[in-house]
């Protein structure tokens, strides 16, 4: 299942589609004058086919046309990936007719080493090389006025530098980015602060808390409250979704790992009361999608 960390990772890139061209541009590839960025659809449904869904997909409109970026958040190994991310470039590329880079955010170095292989797609000429973000990609950013600019890199920044020799200094900046945003009445503070708790790890994540509850001359019992409340949310998601598995096991009904995916990776609570009623008459996985 996603971890809140997986999902935050993505959601950076519907925040601010633009840090898809910051960082492809950090990592060397040539992009025109970019004009503008926006988020598009990541679901590469076919009705024809099972359903394919990438964690983020951006377009980016530069001076010599558009520019697809598929984002993919890897933080473990999965063969699957091999086979599924051309399937991703392909339909994004036909979906909106230009060219497609895909764009691996893989924070654990071993996991980023293995999603860098190339992908020998069987046609001649024809092998993928994902672009791999690495910490070398992503720059340390300690200044709160920085930050504040460009919050989503920030977060990223936090994500990569967090828990290694810099965590006081991202804990630090954290800390005077969110109080500064507070303060000129940014709303994106909220934002901001939340994922910043979820990428970092557990050390730097009580550190950040601390300071907040000690040092800030802001409340922030009503913003702490949403979080609580989004927690509790996903708490019941989990919740039905392992209910959903349960009664297709006890009735005898096979389940595959790509249909078990796609159940524990809904968030929708109606769909997945919807799935659990059909899972108790259905005959076989697939009636509970149809």
């Amino acid at each position: 299942m996603p971890t809140q960390e997986h999902d935050v990772s993505a959601e950076l890139f519907r925040w601010s589609p633009m840090l898809a061209a910051e960082l492809l541009t950090e990592m060397g590839v040539h992009l025109p004058d970019i004009r503008q960025a926006r988020d598009v659809s990541e679901s590469f449904t076919d009705h024809r086919t099972n359903e394919y869904r990438a964690d983020a997909a951006v377009i980016l409109e530069t001076a010599r046309g558009r520019t697809g970026v598929v984002v993919e958040v890897q933080r473990k190994k999965a063969d699957d990936k091999r086979w599924t991310w051309p399937l991703y470039l392909a339909t994004l590329r036909n979906r909106q007719r230009c060219p497609t880079v895909l764009l691996v955010i893989a924070p654990d170095p071993k996991v980023a080493e293995w999603c860098a292989t190339a992908i020998d797609t069987g046609h001649p000429g024809h092998t993928l090389t994902p672009l791999v973000l690495s910490r070398d990609h992503v720059p340390l950013l300690k200044n709160a006025e920085e930050i504040a600019a460009d919050p989503a890199l920030g977060v990223l920044s936090a994500l990569f530098h967090g828990d290694g020799e810099h965590q006081k200094e991202v804990v630090q900046a954290g800390f005077d980015t969110t109080n500064l945003m507070a303060e000129r009445g940014d709303e994106r503070f909220k934002r901001y602060y939340n994922h910043l708790i979820a990428v970092l790890p557990e050390a730097a994540r009580k550190a950040l808390d601390m300071k907040m509850n000690t040092e800030s001359q802001y409340s922030y019992s009503e913003f702490l409250s949403e979080a609580a409340a989004k927690g509790k949310a996903e708490g019941k998601v989990e919740g039905i979704a392992g209910a959903v598995l349960r009664v297709l096991k006890k009735r005898g009904i096979a389940v595959t790992d790509e249909q078990r995916e796609r159940i524990v990776g809904c968030t929708d609570v109606e769909q997945l009361d919807a799935w659990l009623d059909r899972a108790i008459t259905a005959h076989k996985a697939a009636d509970v999608f149809d």
